[in-house]
């Protein structure tokens, strides 16, 4: 089966691999990281790219066009929530975040959260695409600040800022089973030794990127809305269910 799959960039090294093993043909547009932290603003970057695939669908030879459209997030902060499916079922794996889809599972996740409580999780993924924190980088946000707004305010906005990080008490580096960077490691080693965090590692799994790509998907892992639904929250572990436009 031909497959549409809206994704975050953080998941560019991971979901390539498995694009490219895949036996079901399947085309990516991938969206910028940290459009979750503003969840109306990831809501409406999705239905739009999920209208678009749907317009493009129109033009598209029979035996080209799509017969689903898989979304490489989670629940991410709601913003998934409210989505609208048109003329194509839309696919969302059933876990709270990219967390879950990087462990290879929510279970995994859930058991992992519950053995390092307070815990920070880093990766490849976020590390390239997103703002991790260690004093470096803060370093390089405290410039930019004291560019933008006076030495000064920079001192306050990065108290502010950075204010959280003491709440933690774990830091986990998820190794990519695609790709190394041992400068990655060390990194994530620092920032537990600058914010006072116990460090360990886990090793990634490919297998819930590799299930969604694969069709035939298993209701207790993914929500497949069917056309003319909407998502909406489930509370329970399955996160998301589809419902009927009122």
């Amino acid at each position: 089966m031909r497959l549409a799959l809206i994704a975050c960039s953080v998941f560019n090294r991971e979901l390539s691999y498995e694009i490219a093993r895949s036996k079901n043909p399947v085309r990516v547009w991938w969206l910028k990281q940290g459009l979750h932290d503003t969840p109306d603003l990831l809501r409406l970057t999705l239905q739009k790219e999920i209208d678009r695939i749907e317009a493009e669908q129109e033009a598209l030879l029979p035996d080209k066009r799509y017969e689903a459209v898989c979304l490489g997030y989670g629940l991410c902060s709601n913003g998934v929530l409210g989505l609208r499916a048109g003329s194509l079922p839309l696919v969302v794996p059933r876990c709270d975040d990219c967390i879950s889809l990087f462990l290879g599972s929510a279970d995994r996740y859930r058991a992992l959260f519950a053995q390092n409580p307070g815990c920070y999780w880093y990766n490849p993924g976020w590390i390239e695409h997103a703002f991790t924190p260690s004093e470096a980088a803060y370093a390089q946000r405290r410039a930019q600040y004291a560019e933008d707004y006076g030495e000064d305010n920079a001192d306050y906005l990065l108290e502010a800022e950075r204010s959280w990080v003491y709440n933690y008490k774990n830091c986990v580096y998820i190794d990519s089973p695609v790709y190394e960077d041992a400068s990655y490691v060390e990194y994530t080693r620092q920032a537990a030794a600058d914010y006072g965090w116990a460090f360990s590692r886990e090793p990634g799994e490919q297998g819930y990127l590799r299930r969604l790509l694969a069709g035939g998907w298993d209701d207790r892992e993914f929500l497949v809305c069917p056309p003319g639904h909407i998502i909406e929250a489930d509370y329970s572990d399955r996160k998301v269910r589809a419902a009927s436009p009122k």
